[in-house]
């Protein structure tokens, strides 16, 4: 069964990577975001430099967009690239697709997630449980992310235990949610007998590696079947809140821009409408701590103040 390490602490998550590596452990955060996501920001060439730097892998998962993945797997050299994917789909829950190989990744996009996007880029109009069906033609390994995240997008909103079921492994450690909600990932996980993965879900490159999926393996087949049958670790940390909460911001921005850029403004305002509440919330409670980082991130006075009135109203 997958072994599990979550600290808040730097220290020993770094410990146990160095060791670990130096027995034959590869390192891989299974869950990241690059510039071809309508919410993130991270360069090709940035997550590349960073992988190198730190000696672990990545998977690129882009929302319903595989162009990031094609970029970083032809760039790879010496560097870990699963290629992937995170798909919303009609009920506007995600999920988490990989392959062995780019081929067998835009064969799967080309014919199945080209034509949906054509009628609908952010939602894709298929259920889950088909896109599920579909995906396994092509050999794709699938993922629950964040099974209990707030709003819909976690699993777990399906009251569907056959759906439940039909994944390969459940994401037990994602470093964009609370810990509460990575803890009950994890005992569903278990009680499944599901291999459990761990990603940032960053969309910044300083996110990159907040949460490491480790096991031994060579090639992409081999270390996702590692993970698949629970011979791994999962080791690394959620962000704090009052960090979550910018980056939230930054995120909705981006994707309201592109939304309302392809005539689909309205998408956002409707099926964000749960998320406005809790991110208000947030807000009234960290708002020194964003005023502070806010310009560090590139979000600027004007920036939050257009944005916080154009959600909330006013200026808070």
């Amino acid at each position: 069964m997958t072994q599990i390490f979550l600290s808040r602490s730097r220290l020993i998550p770094s410990f146990l990577f160095k060791m670990l590596k130096s027995i034959g452990f590869q390192a891989v955060d299974m869950h990241f975001h690059t510039e071809y996501s309508m919410d993130a920001v991270s360069s090709i060439r940035s997550v590349l430099n960073k992988c190198r730097k730190r000696g672990y892998g990545v998977a690129v998962t882009d929302h319903n967009e595989i162009r990031g993945a094609a970029r970083l797997w032809h760039m790879k050299k010496d560097v870990v690239v699963i290629p992937g994917m995170e798909a919303s789909t009609i009920e506007g829950i995600h999920s988490l697709y990989y392959f062995y190989d780019i081929g067998l990744c835009k064969k799967f996009y080309n014919a199945v997630i080209q034509p949906l996007r054509k009628k609908d880029p952010f939602f894709l109009p298929i259920t889950a449980g088909k896109l599920l069906e579909k995906a396994k033609r092509y050999n794709a390994v699938t993922c629950a992310p964040h099974p209990y995240s707030v709003g819909k997008t976690g699993m777990m909103k399906i009251k569907d235990s056959s759906l439940h079921h039909s994944f390969d492994m459940i994401e037990g450690l994602n470093g964009n949610q609370l810990r509460k909600w990575d803890q009950r990932a994890v005992t569903w996980a278990k009680s499944t007998g599901k291999g459990i993965s761990a990603g940032s879900d960053g969309h910044l490159t300083k996110e990159l590696g907040n949460a490491l999926t480790l096991a031994y393996g060579n090639d992409v087949e081999s270390f996702l079947s590692s993970v698949q049958k629970g011979k791994n670790i999962v080791l690394g940390k959620e962000v704090n809140v009052a960090v979550n909460a910018i980056r939230q911001i930054v995120k909705e921005k981006n994707y309201f821009k592109h939304a309302r850029a392809h005539g689909k403004g309205w998408l956002w305002l409707s099926d964000h409408a749960r998320e406005l509440t809790l991110l208000e919330h947030k807000l009234s409670k960290n708002r020194e701590p964003f005023r502070k980082h806010a310009h560090s991130i590139g979000l600027n006075k004007k920036d939050y103040e257009e944005y916080v009135k154009l959600r909330f109203g006013k200026v808070k």
